[in-house]
């Protein structure tokens, strides 16, 4: 494996382990890369997984749709400029579309005949949607009027389309490639709020997470759940349990291990919010699951500590 950060490695694991779970080793790739950080975080990962033939063949393909002029050929050059360095097959494609109403609708008909073009040829489809993206996706959706099962609108594999991030928050990514140094693109068509994801992004989804810490993550994890997979051959799994699933089992697990730790040191009643435990809980999961190993330390009430290392939690206080 390259030499990633601990929280880059571990995002290489997720998605290593989806590719294993699909039984999707050996199989042509064609990756989607717009230059923004989820896109370039998984190029590096697939670029990764080529050099150690975990893959057959990969091509990059990148769409300028030229509607925000000298950004949009920016982003064009800079992944230019990474395929050229790793030496890695790139196709762009060039869209004549114009600004107005209409034009995400047009822009994702593009995108999806691209798309369709390389599975008709033999590849599977990589794209680097993630956990914010997936609930940005089930609001927008439900919001419509669509049924529980189709909320997510995507899975990690469907359609000969992969999507092994999205379980992994856009923070924890974009930290990931701080890390190692990498570089990306920012789309400044993301800050517009005249677009109802752009407002879902920065408006709804942050409060929810003020009142409900986790909320995105959880708010897409339960609609992929109940979401069907496809197996590579094209049957549906009727009768499982996603990793979404079981993970959110160990997170509350760990919280009601947090609680009951905590309780044990104020006489058997813990005065430590629900919130902080949560916080607790996820970096006990981080550290345990390779995505974070730094330790960590919580202030409680009573001048009481709770320190986390890779070994062990520990309360101290002084008498």
């Amino acid at each position: 494996m390259a030499s990633f950060s601990n929280n880059f490695e571990g995002l290489w694991s997720i998605a290593e382990h989806k590719l294993r779970g699909f039984s999707l080793e050996n199989q042509r790739f064609a990756l989607g890369v717009s230059g923004g950080a989820d896109s370039i975080g998984l190029f590096h990962v697939f670029s990764s997984f080529l050099k150690q033939k975990k893959i057959s063949h990969l091509v990059i393909f990148h769409i300028n749709f030229g509607l925000r002029g000298d950004e949009s050929a920016g982003d064009e050059a800079f992944v230019r400029s990474i395929c050229a360095a790793e030496n890695i097959a790139l196709d762009v494609y060039h869209a004549q579309l114009e600004k107005g109403a209409g034009v995400q609708e047009k822009a994702r008909d593009f995108r999806r005949n691209i798309q369709s073009d390389y599975i008709d040829k033999g590849f599977i489809v990589a794209l680097a949607h993630n956990a914010d993206d997936l609930a940005e996706n089930v609001l927008m959706r439900l919001a419509r009027g669509t049924s529980l099962e189709n909320a997510a609108g995507m899975g990690f594999f469907g359609s000969k389309v992969f999507r092994p991030w999205l379980e992994v928050s856009r923070n924890l990514i974009r930290q990931s490639l701080k890390d190692v140094g990498y570089t990306w693109r920012e789309d400044s068509s993301n800050e517009l709020d005249i677009y109802a994801r752009n407002q879902i992004r920065q408006t709804i989804l942050p409060h929810l997470e003020a009142l409900f810490p986790g909320a995105s993550k959880r708010l897409g994890a339960s609609f992929l759940a109940i979401k069907k997979t496809e197996q590579p051959g094209g049957a549906e799994v009727q009768d499982a349990i996603s990793m979404t699933q079981l993970a959110e089992s160990v997170r509350e697990a760990l919280c009601k291990q947090v609680h009951d730790f905590i309780s044990s040191h104020y006489g058997a009643r813990s005065p430590v919010p629900r919130q902080v435990v949560y916080q607790i809980a996820e970096a006990i999961y981080r550290m345990s699951s390779g995505l974070d190993g730094e330790s960590r330390t919580f202030q409680l009430p009573e001048n009481k500590n709770l320190s986390l290392s890779r070994a062990e939690m520990r309360i101290s206080y002084r008498k």
